[in-house]
């Protein structure tokens, strides 16, 4: 996990090839709210600010997420 301090915008290219190998090694990456990545939409990775999460797998990604989840509402982000 690695989540992006407010207002940081990522990049599409810093993140494509990785989002490829982790998926075809069988993994899942999606913004930290669970949402497929989308590289369609220009320069940068829009609605980013809070980070990407890739993953073995779909129930460890599901564990992570709701990890993440927990973690926003203690802290009241």
């Amino acid at each position: 996990m690695r989540f992006a301090r407010s207002g940081y915008k990522e990049k599409i290219w810093d993140h494509a090839a990785g989002v490829l190998l982790v998926q075809e090694a069988g993994g899942v990456v999606t913004d930290a709210g669970g949402r497929p990545l989308d590289f369609s939409k220009g320069i940068y990775l829009e609605g980013l600010d809070r980070g990407i999460i890739a993953c073995s797998g779909f129930k460890l990604h599901q564990k992570i997420i709701g990890a993440v989840y927990a973690s926003w509402e203690s802290s009241n982000l």
